[in-house]
């Protein structure tokens, strides 16, 4: 009897680790509507992250990781599903599922939010030429862009 019980406990604690698992590494349904609520970038590295915000006020961080050594392309993407509930930093396989899922999602906010010509503008412009309100979805557009080119073979 106290197999059974330790046996069951055991897999009830793997059951619980992989719902765990399985919500800090999926995309997070978001209401709109989403916000950049803010942006940064890493003159040095060429690191991008940027942070939007729901409706209700909840926060999804993403961004790509940038490297003095490579090119944009080869920047591996990171994100934070809740950073307020648990701070932890997902680093999808580049050019896997969870990375395309995002960038189905940053196509969504783009056709959503960036008119045509604002898209075509952005496509042209240096982040050094940028008014303050145009850099924030400056950096979204930088990371969808690099996400797209991945993902266009």
């Amino acid at each position: 009897m106290t197999k059974s019980i330790a046996l069951a406990t055991l897999l009830l604690l793997l059951l619980a680790g992989i719902v765990f698992q399985y919500y800090i590494t999926a995309l997070p349904e978001l209401d709109q509507p989403i916000s950049v609520q803010s942006a940064t970038r890493s003159t040095e590295t060429g690191t991008i992250s940027v942070t939007f915000q729901d409706r209700d006020g909840d926060q999804f961080h993403f961004g790509v990781r940038g490297s003095a050594d490579s090119k944009p392309q080869a920047f591996p993407l990171f994100y934070i599903r809740n950073p307020k509930l648990v701070p932890y930093v997902y680093w999808p396989s580049v050019g896997g599922p969870d990375e395309r899922a995002l960038l189905r999602v940053l196509d969504g906010w783009i056709q959503r939010n960036v008119s045509p010509e604002a898209q075509a503008r952005l496509a042209q412009a240096s982040p050094e030429t940028l008014i303050p309100s145009e850099a924030d979805v400056a950096a979204v557009y930088q990371i969808y862009e690099i996400l797209q080119a991945r993902h266009r073979r």
